[in-house]
């Protein structure tokens, strides 16, 4: 097996194999770093929304204009009420609470097609362009997905899980590992490389609360190079390959708890 290739899960497995070395004593922790948690909580806050909601109803069902028309406002609260309403990828922005009423199920769009054009994003930790996140925000602040609605990726056996492993992940590792620049590293249609469901990138104040996550095509809660996360109550329902529940990378400042992880692959993974 050529080392590009290599898994994860492979990887786990070898590093466990080697003994650990000590420490050289001028690196070992004079302190125990569970000594911080009281300082990263204090800084650990909920975003801050107005508190102003805008009926899905009132934009034909489509999220994207409502969260659009949120935002253009300073902010609010997009309510998805009860029913089933089918969506594409939904690009949140700042200042807005996408929130699934009771009853409310979203259910994303089996297409590949339509997560395109390609976006910044992350596949397995290296940098590309690729399919959008179903639920993607990019450079954001103070943004929230809430309540106890539902939302279903819809991925199964003959949607998104069977593009597993493929030669676009080898190419993908070896550009990052040369150097490639990211715009270069243009994958998609075409490469089989699943989307993440949920992934605000470069994001500052997010706050995940309540919703039910099912059937996603990989990574579930995937969170990149943000600050101040928080994510509660959530439930994640999901058993295809490499289906974990929450995955924060890069990130500072992340608060997970009372959350349920039913999943294909590890339910927390830092």
């Amino acid at each position: 097996m050529h080392p590009s290739e290599l898994s994860r899960r492979d990887f786990l497995k070898i590093a466990a194999a080697i003994p650990a070395l000590p420490l050289p004593l001028q690196t070992r922790p004079t302190a125990d770093p569970w000594d911080e948690t009281t300082a990263i909580l204090a800084r650990i806050k909920e975003p801050v929304i107005p508190s102003r909601d805008f009926n899905l109803a009132s934009f034909n069902g489509d999220i994207n204009a409502a969260v659009t028309a949120a935002n253009a406002a300073g902010g609010g609260r997009v309510v998805v009420p009860a029913g089933n309403f089918p969506t594409g990828p939904i690009r949140l922005k700042s200042r807005v609470n996408l929130h699934l009423s009771e009853g409310a199920v979203l259910k994303f769009s089996t297409n590949p097609k339509d997560y395109l054009p390609a976006v910044f994003t992350r596949f397995e930790g290296t940098e590309l362009m690729n399919y959008s996140p179903f639920i993607y925000a990019f450079d954001q602040q103070d943004i929230a997905i809430t309540g106890p609605g539902t939302v279903d990726g819809q991925a199964d056996a003959t949607h998104w899980w069977d593009w597993t492993r493929n030669a676009a992940r080898a190419r993908l590792v070896a550009a990052g590992a040369a150097g490639t620049p990211v715009a270069e590293r243009l994958f998609g249609e075409g490469s089989f490389l699943r989307p993440n469901f949920i992934q605000p990138y470069r994001c500052r104040n997010v706050f995940i609360e309540g919703i039910t996550v099912k059937n996603s095509p990989m990574w579930e809660l995937h969170p990149v190079l943000c600050t101040n996360v928080i994510i509660r109550g959530v439930t994640i329902d999901s058993h295809g390959p490499n289906n974990d529940g929450c995955d924060p990378e890069s990130c500072r400042d992340v608060l997970i708890e009372k959350c349920t992880f039913d999943t294909g692959d590890d339910c927390i993974a830092l």
